[in-house]
């Protein structure tokens, strides 16, 4: 739970992998973020195809922040390799997927509950990267997302973001902090609530959402 981004795309040429990578870590050490390096180039600077276990690019991680993967397959696309291995296991009938998904600008805040159905799209979840960003500052989210911006612009192709705080499309930072505010409240409003709460079936547990979601909207009032 928590506010998140998430994106997709393909780094545009291979030869310039090192380069994407170093630029990156140069950013990260100006910001003090920790970061890990993968595989810096591919073989005769060409994506390689069919696919191969290799992974390229470089993962980052800002402060109170879930680490921002730039892992490329064989062939250039962005991907999130711990996906891929849940994913494998869903069709080898190991784990279920269920999403839960609430909008705080829903008027009537009703969570949709989505179990597998023939909407489920394995290979975009593999192929889109999320990262919850909640639990850090507003100037650490825009300074990610700023990053992303510039570096998408510079070596990507196909790029989309969808970013939960509004802030990709608004570079509106008021908009970043009421949005960061508002999920803040929830978020130890529903600390408070479940503690107290006894869920045993998804049913208790929409139940409860919906109690929460009230309150929300009568202490608006």
């Amino acid at each position: 739970m928590g506010l998140s981004f998430h994106y997709k795309g393909r780094l545009t040429s291979a030869s310039e992998l090192n380069t994407f990578v170093e630029e990156v870590e140069d950013i990260c050490k100006v910001f003090d973020w920790k970061f890990s390096v993968l595989k810096t180039e591919y073989p005769n600077d060409k994506f390689v195809s069919p696919l191969n276990e290799d992974d390229y690019g470089v993962i980052f991680t800002p402060e109170e922040c879930e680490p921002v993967t730039l892992i490329f397959d064989s062939e250039g696309r962005i991907y999130n390799p711990w996906m891929k291995d849940l994913i494998a296991k869903h069709d080898e009938g190991q784990v279920k997927v269920i999403t839960v998904q609430l909008n705080l600008d829903d008027e009537e805040l009703n969570p949709i509950f989505t179990e597998d159905s023939e909407d489920f799209d394995p290979l975009d979840m593999v192929y889109t990267v999320s990262v919850k960003t909640q639990f850090t500052t507003a100037e650490q989210h825009m300074k990610i997302i700023e990053l992303l911006r510039y570096i998408s612009g510079k070596y990507f192709s196909d790029f989309e973001m969808i970013d939960e705080s509004g802030y990709w499309t608004s570079r509106n930072p008021e908009k970043l902090d009421a949005k960061l505010n508002k999920v803040t409240e929830f978020i130890d409003r529903f600390e408070d609530m479940v503690s107290s709460e006894v869920i045993k079936s998804p049913e208790d547990f929409l139940k409860f959402i919906k109690k929460l979601s009230q309150e929300i909207k009568d202490k608006e009032k």
